[in-house]
C-alpha cells in the first residue's frame, strides 16, 4: 500500500528547486524525510484509500457532483486539486502508480482500460478516447492533446506529446464507395480502420502534430511542429512536414533511467 504522493515526489520537487533556485525548501525536505518512514506512510495510505472509496461511491447524483467538482479543481501550480484527482482516479482507472499528475478537465472514455505509470503527467484539457491506453513512466501529455477512439494507444517511458497534437487510432477509409461522414452512418455503409498508435521511449511529438492509425513513432525520434506522421519513423530521426520527411537525426539520450 503506497501513498498517492510519496517521498519520491517530494524529492523530485526539491531537486527541481535546487536546479532552478539554488536551494531546496526546508519544509519540503522535512516532509520528504517524514513520508519516507513506513510508520507514517502506511497509516496515511490507509486514510487515502478510505477517502478514495468515499469519493468513488456509485451513488446517483452524488457521483456526478463529485466527478464535476474533482475534474474542475485547480491544477498546477496548485497541488491540492492534483492530489484530490489522484485520490479519485486511483479507484477509477485500471492501474495507476504513485506520483501521477492528472490536471483539470482531463477526460478518459474508458477509464478501466487506462494504465498510468509513476511520474507521468496528463495535462489540462486532454481527451483520451482510445479503447486501451498505456502511459509510461515520466511521460508528459501536454494541454489539449486529443487521442481519438476506436484503436489502442501506448506511449512509453520518457516520451512526450506537445500541446494541440492529435493521436488518431481509427479513421474512415475512402474505398469501395463507402461513406465517410462518421459514426451515425449505418455500419454497413462505412469502412473503418482501427489500429494501435505506439510512441516509443524518449520520442518527442511536437505541437500541432497528427499521428495516424497504426504508426510507430520510434525510440527517440522527433515529429516536428505541425507534421503529419503517416508511417513509422526511424530511431532518433527528426521528421518534419506533411509528407513525413526525415530532416536528420538527434543525439541519443545519454542519461540513465531513474
Amino acid at each position: 500500500m503506497e501513498l498517492i504522493f510519496n517521498h519520491n515526489l517530494l524529492r523530485h520537487i526539491n531537486e527541481s528547486a535546487v536546479k532552478e533556485r539554488g536551494h531546496a525548501s526546508r519544509v519540503m525536505l522535512l516532509a520528504q524525510s517524514i513520508l519516507s518512514r513506513k510508520l507514517v506512510a502506511v497509516p496515511l495510505a490507509l486514510v487515502e484509500h478510505l477517502v478514495s472509496f468515499v469519493l468513488t461511491l456509485p451513488i446517483p447524483i452524488y457521483s456526478s457532483l463529485v466527478y464535476a467538482t474533482v475534474t474542475n479543481m485547480r491544477g498546477l501550480p496548485h497541488y491540492f486539486g492534483m492530489y484530490v484527482r489522484a485520490l479519485y482516479y486511483r479507484r477509477k482507472l485500471g492501474a495507476m502508480e504513485p506520483n501521477v499528475f492528472i490536471d483539470q478537465n482531463v477526460f478518459f472514455a474508458y477509464p478501466k482500460a487506462v494504465e498510468l505509470k509513476e511520474f507521468c503527467y496528463i495535462d489540462k484539457n486532454v481527451i483520451i478516447m482510445s479503447r486501451t491506453t498505456k502511459v509510461g513512466r515520466r511521460v508528459h501529455i501536454a494541454p489539449r492533446v486529443f487521442v481519438s477512439g476506436g484503436g489502442d494507444f501506448e506511449i512509453e517511458d520518457y516520451a512526450c506529446i506537445a500541446t494541440n497534437s492529435n493521436i488518431i487510432t481509427s479513421t474512415e477509409i475512402l474505398k469501395d464507395g463507402a461513406r465517410c461522414s462518421g459514426p451515425m452512418v449505418s455500419a454497413d455503409q462505412r469502412s473503418v480502420f482501427r489500429s494501435k498508435v505506439l510512441i516509443k521511449k524518449d520520442a518527442f511529438v511536437s505541437a500541432n502534430v497528427t499521428v495516424l492509425p497504426g504508426v510507430v513513432v520510434a525510440e527517440g525520434s522527433v515529429a516536428g511542429a505541425g507534421a503529419t506522421i503517416a508511417k513509422d519513423t526511424e530511431p532518433w530521426g527528426i521528421y518534419v512536414g506533411g509528407k513525413t520527411q526525415k530532416l536528420g537525426e538527434r543525439e541519443p539520450v545519454k542519461w540513465p533511467d531513474n
